[in-house]
Parts: C-alpha cells; sequence; structure tokens
C-alpha cells in the first residue's frame, strides 16, 4: 500500500509541476498581450533575450555543462535558432499585437500538428490516420471559431501570423530532435537562444531607439521580468523532466489546457468576450488536437484491413 502512496504521491507531484508550466505559459501570454498595447512588441521582446541570453549561459555554467559545438552541427544549430527564436519570435509577438490572447495560444497549439506534417512529408516518420483525423477536426474547429460558419470569417492578420509563427516552431521541433541526440536540453537552449537574440537584434534595435524605457512604470517591468524569467528559463526544465518521467506523449496532452487557461484568464484580465461559435470552435479544435495526440497509434486503414482480410480470403 505504501508503494502504491508513493506512485500516486510522484504522478501527483509531476501533475502539479506540468500545470504550473502551462500556467505560466497561458498567463504570460495574456500578460505580453496587456504591454504590446503600451511598447513596441519588438522592443519588448530584444529587452526579453537581452537578459535571457546570458541568464540561459549562467545556468549551464551553473549545472557544470561544459559547452562545445562540433563544425558540422552549425547550420542545424542556426536553423533551430532561427525556428525556435529568431523568426518565430518576430511572427508570435506581431501576430500576439494584432489578435486576442486567446486566439494566439489556441492558434500556437498547432505547432505540434504542423510538426507531425512535416515529418509525414519528409518521410522521417509514419503518421497514422487517428493522428490525421484529430487534425482535420482541428481544424474545422478553427473554421468554427474564426466565424466561417456563421457568417462571420474575420481572419485577422495577428491569426495568420501566429499560425506562421506555429508551422515555424515545429520546424524548430524537428530540427532540435536531432540536435538532442549530440547537446543537453539545457545547452541547446542556451545556444539556440543566442542565436534568436541576433536575429531579433536588427527589428529589436531600431524598435528600441524610439522607446522611451526611462519611462514605463511598475506595471510594464513587473510583466516584463514574469515574461523574462518564466516561459522559457523556469518552464522549460521542468517541462523536460516531466518528459523523462512520464513520456512525451502524456505530457503533450497538457500544453492543450494552455489556451483554455489563456482564454479563461483573459476574461478578467483583459476583459475579452466570446461569441457562442468562438467557444464551439474552441472545444471543437481543442478535441480535435487531443484526438490527434490519443490517436497517435491508430490506423484506421490497417484496423480495415484486418476486418476485411478474412472475407478476401
Amino acid at each position: 500500500m505504501s508503494k502504491l502512496r508513493r506512485i500516486v504521491r510522484s504522478r501527483l507531484l509531476i501533475y502539479l509541476a506540468l500545470l504550473y508550466v502551462v500556467f505560466c505559459w497561458a498567463l504570460n501570454t495574456v500578460l505580453v498581450k496587456q504591454v504590446v498595447e503600451l511598447i513596441d512588441p519588438l522592443a519588448f521582446t530584444f529587452m526579453r533575450f537581452l537578459i535571457m541570453t546570458p541568464l540561459a549561459f549562467g545556468l549551464v555554467y551553473a549545472s557544470g555543462e561544459r559547452l562545445h559545438v562540433e563544425r558540422r552541427d552549425w547550420p542545424m544549430l542556426l536553423l533551430c535558432g532561427a525556428c525556435g527564436y529568431g523568426a518565430y519570435q518576430y511572427f508570435w509577438i506581431i501576430g500576439l499585437a494584432h489578435t486576442t490572447a486567446f486566439a494566439s495560444a489556441l492558434l500556437g497549439a498547432f505547432a505540434p500538428i504542423f510538426t507531425l506534417s512535416i515529418v509525414a512529408l519528409a518521410g522521417l516518420e509514419r503518421v497514422r490516420s487517428g493522428r490525421w483525423l484529430g487534425t482535420v477536426i482541428a481544424l474545422a474547429g478553427i473554421a468554427i471559431y474564426e466565424g466561417v460558419f456563421a457568417g462571420a470569417a474575420r481572419f485577422q492578420l495577428g491569426d495568420t501570423l501566429t499560425l506562421i509563427g506555429a508551422l515555424v516552431f515545429a520546424g524548430y521541433n524537428v530540427v532540435s530532435a536531432r540536435l538532442l541526440k549530440r547537446y543537453s536540453p539545457l545547452t541547446l537552449l542556451a545556444i539556440t537562444m543566442a542565436i534568436g537574440a541576433v536575429m531579433i537584434a536588427p527589428g529589436g534595435i531600431v524598435a528600441l531607439s524610439h522607446t522611451h524605457v526611462d519611462r514605463l512604470g511598475l506595471y510594464v517591468w513587473s510583466r516584463f521580468i514574469f515574461a523574462t524569467l518564466f516561459p522559457i528559463l523556469l518552464t522549460y526544465p521542468v517541462w523536460s523532466w516531466g518528459i523523462a518521467r512520464i513520456g512525451a506523449g502524456r505530457v503533450s496532452l497538457f500544453s492543450f489546457l494552455t489556451p483554455v487557461l489563456a482564454g479563461a484568464l483573459s476574461v478578467p484580465i483583459l476583459h475579452t468576450k466570446f461569441t457562442p461559435y468562438q467557444v464551439l470552435g474552441a472545444v471543437v479544435c481543442l478535441g480535435g488536437m487531443t484526438l490527434a495526440n490519443i490517436l497517435g497509434r491508430v490506423s484506421f486503414t490497417d484496423w480495415w484491413a484486418q476486418r476485411t482480410l478474412p472475407f478476401e480470403r
């Protein structure tokens, strides 16, 4: 009985830790949405990376790891830095400035589905029909959310940029999977974040030069501190720990809670209002993404072949 209790307590701790992560991600989206209405999005992002990048390297050295980059890995590291931070941040932050926090979190959650599409088209992995079914349902949910079936289609610029950002980040998922065979998650984080910071610098420096940093009050700085410390530095290690304990499949299910929490938090913080078709679309979309994960090993083609084979004989 004591062994069972230890297992239950261990799982409960893991689940609470993962809930902490997705809550931080959801809250970050809402708080950053508040800030980008008061400060240039690129200036805000560049300021974050000016602090996050040295902190990431500090964590590497504090953990006792040594930084060593093999020459053959530079092309993939550059691509990884662009997809994970450099190019991705342009799409995400500008997209967020032109859409709602909930839509940003919902559309951003498409990154795993785009990842599946990339590995399937590249022949890196067989994606079974169960995942494609969930993907189709999720896409239908997006159409419902955007008002296509309610005669109120209003796909915003921010929605388009966020979807492109999710597609770009899917590239990071694919490339980083190969690099993680030779680099630790913390080392890869620091290297690719530095590459991303260099890519963000051109637009960030220009935007920052037109920003009166000395006039930013506690309202902005408090959100800046949260956005700098929590979304990556204080959550990615916890997320990786969860994957190591219970597997990537189970952990990825928690990521679908991010748009749910972002939507819930945006009501009291941003005073967001949702129409009935938006709520329905969000439910259908999240349901589709969950099915795509749960039915990842299900192939309806194989199942049908097994059912029809005896009759063919």
